[in-house]
């Protein structure tokens, strides 16, 4: 017997090991990669290709791909898989228009994988993406570099000191100091402009910053070096790039509202043309919550315009209600990846529903009305329903669901489907122990029998 049960549990130990224990290399031959190499074409392709040696059983050939500061990556079956031997493997990942921001890192590389789970990476490659259809002239301060097409060193040397003050100043406000380079690169032509940024770019935006890749696209034609716009447009969107350094964290980051009006703030102030756009929105009752504009500002063209104004309203109000350090202190909050209401009880002493009100009140009007879903009205409910109806003026709270990830954001590798493995574990571990169980029953009953007739 004791041998017996010796026997069955090193079996099952033994079977219940091959479908448990962890996968590994089984002699496999490892791949030599050789020097990878990746070029650019603007709004065409960027081709990765490398020489290879690789062994028998190759499973699975991938390219993978990370632009700019992002930590996840695209990746890319390779078909037809290629033999054993030495090859040259090739990939292109092909561009549209505005599917790419011009300064761009992009990193690539390959990836094997042998019939038996041995998975092997090869070497990244790195390609910096940039708008080759010009002849740019450079010129470089202590943070801020100048990229621009047409125009003399007068117009380059203008933008530079622009940018550099801007920076100055709002790294000053925000106590944070910019060690790292800025790009800030200056289009003549509004077309050209345009299609760096693709087909979905609002008409209306004559300057974007890119704070991931530290990089400022603009629209100014040489002959408005001295057009008062240069000087606004410049500061507001460094100063986005500021702020990004100064709130950065990978939590949570502060309303859409506070980085522009913060940038409107510094680049130009509350103007009276701000102050009739948001007195005309309070006398039509079309003023609209700061809370409609923590993300996307509308797209409608007076809408888009108010979004602007209300929000240097409600950061000129702050300041003036409660002072300059009070909204560093707001700003600075969310470095340390607060939510909106913790932030704003931080450094005002209160959440964002009574900054909000505080701030209505200071325009002389009433609560804006919020637009959005309105409960469904009550119907008859279904026989056997036990959920009850919908009570008229209650909305319902769904359960909460996965957070989408940013469209701009590869995707990250699909995870290994293991439910199959699982499966057969089990099935296997069951017969296992049901075999087991068996034997032992059957040495118990043969002790139990009395002997037979001595022959």
């Amino acid at each position: 017997m004791r041998r017996l049960a010796t026997l069955v549990a090193a079996f099952t130990l033994a079977f219940a090991g091959v479908g448990l224990a962890p996968a590994v290399a089984r002699g496999a031959t490892a791949t030599t990669f050789g020097v990878p190499k990746a070029t650019a074409s603007f709004e065409v392709s960027i081709v990765l290709t490398e020489p290879v040696t690789l062994p028998p059983g190759v499973s699975r050939l991938e390219a993978l791909v990370r632009t700019g500061s992002s930590d996840t990556s695209s990746v890319v079956e390779i078909l037809p898989t290629p033999g054993p031997g030495s090859t040259t493997l090739r990939y292109e990942l092909k561009l549209k228009p505005g599917a790419l921001v011009p300064n761009t890192l992009v990193r690539l590389w390959f990836r094997v994988t042998l019939a038996d789970g041995t998975i092997e990476d090869g070497p990244v490659a790195h390609v910096s993406y940039e708008d080759t259809r010009f002849d740019w002239h450079v010129l470089t301060g202590s943070i801020v570099r100048v990229h621009w097409i047409d125009g003399g060193d007068a117009f380059g040397r203008r933008a530079l000191a622009i940018g550099e003050q801007a920076v100055a100043d709002a790294g000053k406000l925000l106590g944070v100091t910019e060690t790292q380079p800025i790009d800030f690169f200056i289009y003549s032509d509004t077309a050209a402009f345009r299609d760096v940024l693709g087909p979905d770019t609002r008409e209306n935006v004559g300057g974007i910053a890119y704070t991931d890749i530290r990089t400022l696209l603009a629209n100014i034609a040489p002959s408005a070096v001295n057009d008062p716009w240069v000087a606004i447009v410049i500061p507001h969107e460094l100063t986005h790039l500021v702020f990004a350094t100064a709130v950065g964290n990978p939590f949570h980051g502060p309303a859409h509202w506070l980085n522009e009006g913060l940038a409107v703030y510094l680049s130009k102030g509350y103007t009276s043309e701000d102050r009739g756009e948001v007195g005309d929105a309070v006398r039509a009752g079309s003023l609209m919550p700061i809370t409609a504009l923590a993300g996307q500002f509308p797209a409608s063209g007076d809408r888009f315009s108010l979004a602007y104004a209300e929000s240097v309203s409600a950061v000129a109000f702050l300041v003036r209600t409660y002072g300059k350090p009070a909204l560093v202190k707001l700003i600075r909050s969310y470095h340390a990846g607060l939510l909106d209401d913790e932030a704003f009880q931080a450094a005002l002493g209160v959440d964002v529903a009574g900054f909000e009100s505080a701030w209505v009140a200071d325009l002389g009007t009433t609560e804006p009305k919020a637009f959005g879903p309105q409960p469904a009205p009550a119907g008859p409910v279904p026989p056997g329903w036990e959920g009850g109806g919908v009570t008229p003026g209650t909305i319902a709270t769904p359960s909460p669901g996965p957070t989408s990830a940013p469209t701009s954001t590869p995707a990250p590798p699909a995870a290994t489907d293991t439910s199959s493995n699982l499966v057969g574990v089990g099935v296997a571990t069951a017969l296992v122990v049901f075999l087991a169980i068996g034997l032992l029953a059957v040495a118990m009953r043969r002790r139990r029998q009395p002997p037979g007739p001595i022959e």
